[in-house]
């Protein structure tokens, strides 16, 4: 990567780095306020983190991997990030 393209790598690389530290205070105090996982994972799932009808309707279909893509499309998310939030789907709709 060069000039525009490294610059703004570097900025979603430490975007994601805040993320994943306000995901780690957020499930510290969590513990501390005695917020079990899975009421904290209910929260977050209210808190905006909605999958795309596309997503859902490639989920439906077992078309994981194509949903995985369309998800990070759609929201911006890693590949890690993506892959979990559809897995939490398939979970609760499984």
């Amino acid at each position: 990567m060069f000039g525009r393209a490294a610059q703004q790598q570097k900025q979603i690389d430490h975007l994601q780095a805040q993320v994943r530290g306000l995901e780690a205070l957020v499930g510290e105090l969590a513990g501390r306020a005695g917020v079990g996982e899975a009421e904290l994972r209910q929260l977050r799932d209210r808190s905006g983190r909605q999958i795309p009808a596309e997503c859902r309707r490639l989920v439906d279909e077992g078309r994981t991997i194509e949903a995985i893509k369309v998800y990070r499309e759609h929201t911006g998310a890693g590949l890690k990030d993506a892959k979990d939030a559809i897995d939490r789907y398939r979970e609760r709709e499984g």
